[in-house]
């Protein structure tokens, strides 16, 4: 891969606007500023939580709300985002949708505000997104908002087959105290708030005797390699034979090592992978390298993994070699987190060929960001840069421009763009970091 100049452009393209409001780029607000956003790219990002990982980054509501009100699209956008509100086709996207309804609500605008007091009434995801709304009303009419909330969930718990997953307990806690929140319950005669607030307690009762009986990671400690072999030729998908296996013996591993060299069953051997992903291997054994270049996938992926935790010669000489024959597959990167050399950034950086795929491109500067963390006297200046801007990770992306930070390898352009990101990591980080390297 060649490295380019990655400063963002003056007069983007409509291509690159949309790129960085898909990734959270700070440099979407500055276009904003100087007047070379667009209003498409914007209001397709405020319509479709563009996030790579909703379950990693924040809410882009706010973010999203500045830009527009910067770019003076407030009243362009009132319609279209108020009618998505209404239409509400996709819940991946109904929590942004419903942040920035609450920007609405609070300049005064009535409809929005109504709007997200029927969502939470109406719960048009009750399975995806219990909680729609909840917060945005809350944020908005304080303790009034979440006795209506807490109502509506029990009016809801009412049902047999209904449960409740303690979010608007649990929020309401950080924002009026727990004191606070047990004497608006109980201060209430409502069937349906009395409901809810029976239904909290038993769920806060659960984990904390949950909590006492001990933790999950002593619960999979106790199951025996049997019972693991048993799983790994079931239906199960066993995706928490990595956490037994960060606590399994030795002597239990080697066991699962040998069974798995004598397994066929591609389902089964990806299971018996899982169990070598937290931990050191207690034996090489150099058939990991022929699962590596294994036809299946999934295999090869999991392969990968597990002999990312170990040091040893003839695992860097491995992945030297994949780098040398185009980098066939891009989980090779991880085995240099453990296995670094000197001057591996820069043989990366020349082998890397993007994926296609946007969750293996953030694997691959997942790890890349891996490696730079773990060994820091490997220079992050080209490497570190490429993933800060072509990863669709914000997460990744904040570590990248951390790591750029530390290294005093950030150039000025960077710096300015972080205190306008997404994410709120970023920028604070950068809120009064000052100087240049260029």
């Amino acid at each position: 891969m060649k490295f380019v100049d990655y400063a963002p452009p003056a007069s983007p393209s409509l291509e690159q606007q949309r790129d960085a409001l898909q990734k959270g780029l700070g440099r979407a607000m500055q276009w904003a500023l100087v007047g070379q956003l667009n209003d498409e790219p914007l209001l397709e990002a405020c319509l479709q939580d563009q996030r790579h990982d909703s379950q990693l980054e924040a809410c882009r509501g706010d973010w999203l709300w500045e830009i527009v009100r910067t770019v003076g699209a407030t009243d362009r956008f009132r319609v279209p985002i108020l009618h998505a509100l209404y239409e509400l086709s996709d819940d991946g996207s109904a929590d942004q949708l419903c942040g920035l309804a609450r920007c609405y609500g609070a300049t005064g605008d009535e409809p929005f505000r109504t709007r997200l007091y029927e969502i939470v009434e109406q719960k048009p995801f009750p399975c995806q997104c219990p909680s729609l709304g909840e917060e945005e009303i809350i944020a908005l009419d304080g303790e009034q908002a979440f006795l209506f909330a807490a109502k509506m969930r029990g009016r809801s718990l009412a049902k047999p087959e209904e449960w409740d997953d303690g979010s608007l307990g649990h929020f309401a806690v950080e924002r009026f105290g727990e004191e606070r929140v047990s004497a608006l319950l109980d201060g209430s005669s409502d069937a349906e708030i009395t409901r809810f607030r029976e239904c909290w307690r038993r769920i806060e009762l659960h984990w904390t005797e949950q909590r006492r009986n001990g933790s999950q990671e002593g619960r999979m400690a106790a199951t025996s390699v049997t019972k693991i072999i048993q799983e790994a030729e079931g239906e199960s998908m066993c995706y928490w034979f990595m956490g037994w296996g960060k606590n399994a013996s030795e002597a239990d591993l080697l066991i699962v090592l040998q069974r798995l060299w004598t397994e066929q069953d591609p389902k089964v051997i990806v299971k018996l992978l899982r169990v070598f992903s937290g931990r050191a291997l207690p034996e090489f054994d150099a058939r990991f390298f022929d699962l590596c270049r294994h036809g299946d996938e999934e295999i090869r992926r999991r392969a990968f993994h597990a002999l990312e935790r170990n040091t040893l010669p003839l695992i860097r000489e491995f992945a030297l070699n994949e780098l040398q024959r185009g980098m066939p597959d891009e989980s090779v990167v991880g085995l240099f987190i453990n296995n670094y050399g000197q001057g591996d950034e820069q043989r990366i950086l020349e082998a890397m060929v993007l994926p296609d795929d946007v969750c293996l491109l953030h694997w691959l500067f997942y790890d890349v960001v891996e490696i730079l963390e773990k060994n820091p006297k490997a220079d992050c200046s080209q490497l570190g840069l490429v993933c800060y801007v072509v990863t669709p990770c914000g997460n990744c992306r904040f570590r990248s421009a951390r790591l750029l930070l530390k290294q005093q390898a950030a150039p000025q352009w960077l710096m300015e763009e972080c205190r306008h990101d997404s994410g709120k990591e970023c920028r604070e980080l950068f809120a009064n970091a000052a100087g240049s390297t260029e």
